[in-house]
């Protein structure tokens, strides 16, 4: 359990207090700051003996913080007081994101942000009977979505993953109904590309249909995106002072990656442990 747990995505540790777990860090690093203060201060004969005898330990403690928040993956964003939105900063704040994954130029949202998948369905003009394939960085994922799967359908994920395959499994909980569309399954795949994984573990599962409304060609370039889905947002001042609005369309990141030739992933279906190929 420790291992696992140890494992956990720790997006927000050290700048973001994007999870619980910054909390708990942040009130550790605070805890042993003070006691370690008190400690020198037993040895000390005054006070700027204490302050002088504290300086190196609080550094120390500092840097160690900041080593182990960006070894587990959290980088500091800003630039001279200007921030770097990044499309994992615009998927984790619910916004909608065309970028490449491991199979085309998709567009991508937060499968766990029922705000994000609807506004998809509604710029794909995607039919609602229709559920989206679900990204996921590792099989545990599988269990956000109540996902247990058997051994016999262990066996099939642990061959076809990492790779272009999408697996049909049972998902019967209605709170995912905006998902599986009131099918009681959802397709998964676990990419292999190293970088789309990366993202998945700071973002979380992702939903990556392709990047064309539905019945047109996929857009293999990023000008074919903006033909699609129109510009990127941008913010504007709003009606009251200084609150910011954003004036869009609903896609809020583009990110390029050059020209994407369409290669759809395999889709097969272990929903009763044995394996049917659909695609």
């Amino acid at each position: 359990m420790r291992k696992r747990w140890f494992k956990r995505k720790l997006y927000g540790w050290g700048w973001t207090f994007g999870t619980w777990e910054s909390f708990v860090v942040i009130a550790f690093y605070g805890v042993a700051n003070v006691f370690t203060f008190v400690a020198i201060d037993k040895h000390s004969h005054s006070g700027s003996d204490t302050l002088i005898n504290f300086a190196p330990m609080f550094l120390m403690l500092t840097a160690l913080l900041y080593l182990v928040c960006y070894w587990r993956g959290e980088k500091p964003r800003w630039q001279w007081g200007k921030r770097i939105e990044s499309a994992e900063d615009v998927i984790l704040r619910g916004g909608i994101v065309v970028m490449p994954t491991d199979t085309t130029y998709g567009i991508v949202g937060s499968a766990l942000n029922e705000r994000a998948v609807h506004e998809i369905y509604r710029l794909r003009k995607r039919d609602l009977n229709k559920p989206f394939i679900v990204l996921i960085a590792d099989k545990r994922d599988l269990q956000k979505f109540g996902v247990v799967p058997t051994k016999e359908q262990n066996k099939v994920l642990n061959r076809v993953w990492p790779g272009p395959v999408s697996v049909i499994l049972p998902c019967v909980h209605e709170k995912f109904a905006y998902l599986h569309r009131g099918k009681n399954t959802l397709a998964f795949r676990l990419p292999q590309k190293p970088n789309l994984r990366r993202l998945l573990r700071q973002t979380g599962p992702l939903v990556a249909p392709s990047a064309n409304p539905q019945g047109l060609p996929i857009a293999k370039t990023l000008s074919e995106a903006h033909a699609y889905f129109g510009q990127q947002a941008r913010p504007v001042r709003g009606h009251e002072g200084s609150q910011r609005v954003f004036d869009s369309n609903g896609v809020d990141f583009y990110q390029d990656g050059g020209t994407i030739t369409a290669s759809p992933s395999h889709l097969i279906d272990i929903t009763d442990g044995t394996e049917k190929v659909l695609r």
